[in-house]
């Protein structure tokens, strides 16, 4: 069956969740994926100051995610990591693909989607980041043209690789 790539809907939030719950508990390793925040998952919708979200459909399955993280004001730390406090950053993120799924290039399809929607949106620069162990992660965003900055471990003590690309 052919997959579907649309915006996900509040009537996908039953389906959303169990992704997320499936995904991330099932990781071989946790720090692969910092958490979410209770905030974080309350805002799943609110596209316009979170994240616009996007999944991947097989039939009316949901079996994979990916965001768009938009609001300045979470990206502020990121911001400063990077040294682009004085641009319009965004970050492609929460890239969650069921097991049985993986390896079909869904990431890679989600993320294309992504990028192309901050674009559209004007964004200056595109973030991202990986844990360095993460090796399909880190080269599925290579794949779509982001670049390795540098390695480093966040504030909240996660180890990651941080990528990103010019938009404009």
């Amino acid at each position: 069956m052919e997959l579907v790539y649309k915006k996900l809907k509040k009537k996908d939030e039953e389906q959303l969740f169990n992704l997320i719950d499936i995904v991330l508990n099932g990781l071989e390793d946790k720090a692969y994926f910092i958490p979410y925040e209770q905030w974080e998952l309350d805002s799943m919708f609110n596209e316009v100051n979170y994240a616009p979200l996007y999944g991947a459909y097989d039939g009316n399955k949901l079996v994979g995610m990916a965001q768009l993280y938009v609001s300045q004001d979470m990206l502020d730390d990121f911001k400063k990591e990077f040294n682009l406090t004085e641009y319009k950053v965004c970050e492609l993120g929460g890239n969650l693909v069921l097991p049985e799924y993986r390896g079909q290039g869904i990431t890679t399809k989600l993320q294309t989607i992504e990028l192309n929607l901050a674009k559209d949106l004007g964004f200056d620069y595109i973030i991202s980041m990986a844990h360095p162990n993460n090796v399909g992660s880190c080269k599925t965003l290579e794949r779509v043209g982001l670049e390795f900055v540098k390695e480093t471990t966040l504030s909240n003590g996660f180890l990651r690789r941080l990528y990103m690309k010019k938009l404009k």
